[in-house]
This record gives C-alpha cells, sequence and structure tokens, in this order.
C-alpha cells in the first residue's frame, strides 16, 4: 500500500490533490484484493477505475507543465515516462481477464508494478516538474529554472527510498522479459508443429489426388 505524507507534497495543489486520488484507488484495490469472495469482475472495474483516472492526471500534469512553460526537455522527458507506464500497465491489464482463474495473482502484480512507479516518478519527476514551476512563477526564464533544478542533490531519505522502487520495478521487468521469451519459444515450437502438418496434409491430399504420384 502506499501512505500519503509530506515526503510526497510537491506544493502543487490540483497534482497533490490527484495524487492523494490515485493513493486511495489504488489502496482500495489493495483491500479489495484481501476481501474473501470479492468477484472478478469487481477487482476489473477497479482496475479500470484507477487506469482511467490515472490518465487524466497524467493529462492534467502535461497540461499544467505546457501553461507554465516548462522547458521542453522535461516535458518531453516527462511525457515519455507517462507514455512508458501507459504501455506496460496496458499490457499488464490486458491479461488480467476476470475469466482466468489467476486473476487475483496478475492483479497483485499490477498493483506492485504502480505502487513502485508511482513512488519513484513522484519523488523524482514530478518533484522536478514542481520546483521548476516554482522558480518560473518566481520569474525565473524556463531554461534558467530547469538548469537550476537540475543541478540540485535529491533528499537522502527520498534518495533511498527511490533507489528501491527502481531496483524493484528493474527486477519485475527482468521477470515479464523471461516470462516473454519463454512465451515466444513456446509459440516457436507450436509454429513449427503446425507448419509440419500443414506439409504432410499437403502431401497426403497430393497422393489421394494421384495415387501413383507416391510410387515416381
Amino acid at each position: 500500500m502506499l501512505i500519503w505524507s509530506n515526503t510526497f507534497e510537491t506544493k502543487l495543489e490540483l497534482v497533490d490533490l490527484q495524487h492523494k486520488n490515485l493513493f486511495n484507488l489504488l489502496n482500495k484495490l489493495v483491500n479489495n484484493l484481501e476481501m474473501s469472495g470479492i468477484r472478478n469482475e469487481e477487482l476489473e472495474k477497479a482496475i479500470k477505475l484507477l487506469i482511467h483516472y490515472t490518465k487524466t492526471s497524467f493529462n492534467d500534469e502535461e497540461l499544467l507543465m505546457m501553461e507554465s512553460h516548462v522547458d521542453k526537455r522535461h516535458l518531453t522527458m516527462h511525457r515519455m515516462e507517462h507514455q512508458s507506464f501507459l504501455y506496460d500497465v496496458d499490457i499488464m491489464n490486458d491479461i488480467t481477464s476476470f475469466e482466468d482463474r489467476r486473476i487475483t495473482g496478475k492483479v497483485i502484480k499490477l498493483v506492485r508494478f504502480i505502487t513502485l512507479w508511482l513512488t519513484f516518478h513522484i519523488l523524482r519527476t514530478d518533484m522536478v516538474m514542481a520546483a521548476q514551476i516554482s522558480h518560473i512563477n518566481l520569474g525565473m526564464s524556463p531554461q534558467q529554472a530547469y538548469e537550476k533544478v537540475n543541478s540540485h542533490k535529491i533528499e537522502s531519505a527520498n534518495v533511498y527510498k527511490m533507489l528501491d522502487a527502481i531496483i524493484d520495478l528493474w527486477s519485475d521487468a527482468k521477470e515479464r522479459c523471461n516470462q516473454l521469451e519463454k512465451t515466444s519459444r513456446e509459440m516457436k515450437k507450436k509454429i513449427a508443429a503446425l507448419e509440419m502438418e500443414l506439409q504432410i496434409a499437403s502431401i497426403n491430399s497430393i497422393n489421394l489426388i494421384d495415387p501413383m504420384n507416391s510410387f515416381k
């Protein structure tokens, strides 16, 4: 679960409000997982709501950065992180069909990924965004704000949280890659077997049309 604290505050009212709501939606999903008798359809609904709200939050952040004239270098990188997250979540959510008996385990992995990603993204990328907006509002140019913020060191307490999150994210990504490679190998074997069956079927059909062909 993600517990809201001052550590996650960016001092941007809308951003902090949306982050709190994301935490609540994520924690509600965790609570649903722990309930006995929870229906898969309800889990599916909770996941869709969480993802929908996350997309809304991302769009609002990107609009805020454009309205605040945040340096394009940060905006581009920030937007890429959002897109990468949504891509990964869509892939993971695509396999959490409520007809799958293993949905609980898959939802747990999805919740873990979102929790780790939000921890890293808020403490690093969103904090950098907020600091730049603050400097711009005080009169700095977007370029000056970008250079100043990127030269600052991150608080040690946040560094450890970010490192833990990024290490776990990397570990999970490695596991998913290994699973994809295993699935790919299995699919190649099935395709090879199907091709062999087609070749045999083709030869048999020719022999049925021309029985003497088998003696040529």
